[in-house]
């Protein structure tokens, strides 16, 4: 029992100094993005999102392994997650437009669209 304390004792929060540290040492990282995030709802998809991605990496590093993800279900799961980005996308564009705000498509799913011939116009 007294092990458990010591080790919880140990294992204190990181300070505020350090955890702005790791933040600008994370930043300086290949393929990092800084976001400020402005809205609830914006730090609700920021979390979605980070989670998303390790979740991601994790599918496929097990895609196709003997014990991990068949390469038929991780087409499956790929597909609908294209769908979700284009709805989201989709979404965001009806509403930009409803504010006469300017959404960039992003140049991925353009690309996406045209090679599969999907030339559904987002709104």
């Amino acid at each position: 029992m007294t092990d458990t304390i010591e080790k919880n004792q140990e294992r204190k929060k990181p300070s505020w100094q350090e955890i702005q540290e790791k933040k600008i040492s994370m930043a300086k990282e290949r393929g990092a993005r800084v976001l400020k995030v402005n809205s609830p709802l914006g730090s609700t998809m920021f979390n979605i999102l980070r989670q998303f991605d390790m979740a991601y990496a994790n599918f496929k590093a097990r895609l196709g392994e003997m014990d991990g993800i068949s390469h038929e279900e991780g087409e499956e799961l790929m597909a609908e997650g294209r769908e979700i980005i284009i709805a989201f996308s989709d979404y965001t564009a009806k509403l930009s437009k409803r504010i006469r705000f300017r959404y960039y498509i992003p140049r991925e799913i353009d690309e996406f669209m045209r090679t599969t011939g999907k030339n559904d116009k987002i709104i």
